[in-house]
C-alpha cells in the first residue's frame, strides 16, 4: 500500500496583480508546515517521502520548495519534485469573467456579488467572502455544462486531465508520496475516491485550508481516503482559506 499526501498550496495573494505568488503570510505556512511533518517522521522514524509531484504553478512549486527544506534541515528525503500539468487549477477567475457576460438579467444578485468583490474600498474579508458565493454559482453551472464559454476548459476536460495526472502518479510511485497542488484538483480526487457527484466533491473541497492535507491510500485501482484537510501543523490562528 502507498500513501499520496495531496497538500493544497499556502496563501497566495488574493487580490492582488499576481495571484499566483505566496503572500509573506502563506511562505510561513509552507516553511512551518515542512518543519512540522519533518519532527513528525523524524519521531516516527520514518525516512521522508519517496516521491514528490507538484502542479505547474509557482504557488504549487514554492510551497514544495519551502517545505522541502524543513526535510533538509531533518537529513530526510525530499525528492526534486516531478511537475505534472494535469495538476495546474482550472482558471477560476477567466471562467467567472466570461461567465458574467452570459448570465441571465434576472439575476441581479450575481451582478451585486461581483461589484462587490471588485470593489477595492470594501474590507478584503468581505470582498473575499462576495467572491467565494458569485464563483460557487457559477462553477455550479460549469460544473452542470449550464456554460459554453470560448477559451474557458470545460468540466469534462478539466476532470480528465486531473484523473490522467492521478493515475501517471499512482502508477509511477510507490510509497509515501506527496503532491502539491490546488483546490480543484482535491476536488477530483475527492470525485475519483469517494464516488462522489462533483459538485458536491467541490463543496468539500471547498472547506480546504491552505497547507491542509488530505492523504489517499492506493495498491494498483484500489484507493480509500485516509485522511481530509488536516491542518494541525498550524496554529489555530494561521489557518486560512484564501
Amino acid at each position: 500500500m502507498s500513501t499520496v499526501h495531496v497538500i493544497r498550496h499556502a496563501q497566495a495573494s488574493m487580490f492582488a496583480a499576481d495571484y499566483d505568488k505566496l503572500s509573506a503570510h502563506g511562505c510561513e505556512q509552507a516553511r512551518t508546515l515542512g518543519e512540522v511533518l519533518a519532527r513528525r517522521w523524524v519521531a516516527a522514524e520514518r525516512p521522508g517521502f519517496d516521491a514528490v509531484f507538484s502542479g505547474p504553478a509557482r504557488r504549487h512549486e514554492h510551497t514544495a520548495a519551502l517545505a522541502a527544506a524543513g526535510f533538509a534541515s531533518a537529513d530526510l528525503s525530499f525528492p526534486d519534485p516531478v511537475v505534472l500539468a494535469g495538476f495546474d487549477e482550472h482558471d477560476g477567475q477567466a471562467l467567472v469573467v466570461a461567465a458574467l457576460g452570459q448570465l441571465p438579467h434576472d439575476q441581479p444578485g450575481l451582478a451585486k456579488l461581483a461589484t462587490h468583490a471588485m470593489d477595492t474600498t470594501v474590507n478584503p474579508r468581505q470582498r473575499a467572502k462576495s467572491w467565494q458565493q458569485l464563483f460557487e454559482a457559477i462553477m455550479r453551472r460549469w460544473l452542470r455544462g449550464g456554460l459554453e464559454l470560448d477559451g474557458v476548459e470545460t468540466w469534462p476536460s478539466f476532470h480528465q486531465r486531473v484523473r490522467d495526472a492521478f493515475a501517471t502518479l499512482r502508477a509511477t510511485a510507490k510509497g509515501e508520496v506527496a503532491l502539491f497542488t490546488s483546490v480543484g484538483p482535491t476536488a477530483v480526487v475527492l470525485h475519483e475516491v469517494l464516488g462522489l457527484p462533483p459538485e458536491r466533491a467541490f463543496e468539500q473541497a471547498w472547506r480546504l485550508y491552505n497547507t491542509s492535507i488530505t492523504r489517499v491510500i492506493y495498491s494498483g485501482d484500489r484507493m480509500t481516503l485516509d485522511g481530509f484537510n488536516e491542518v494541525a501543523h498550524l496554529p489555530l490562528g494561521e489557518w486560512t482559506h484564501r
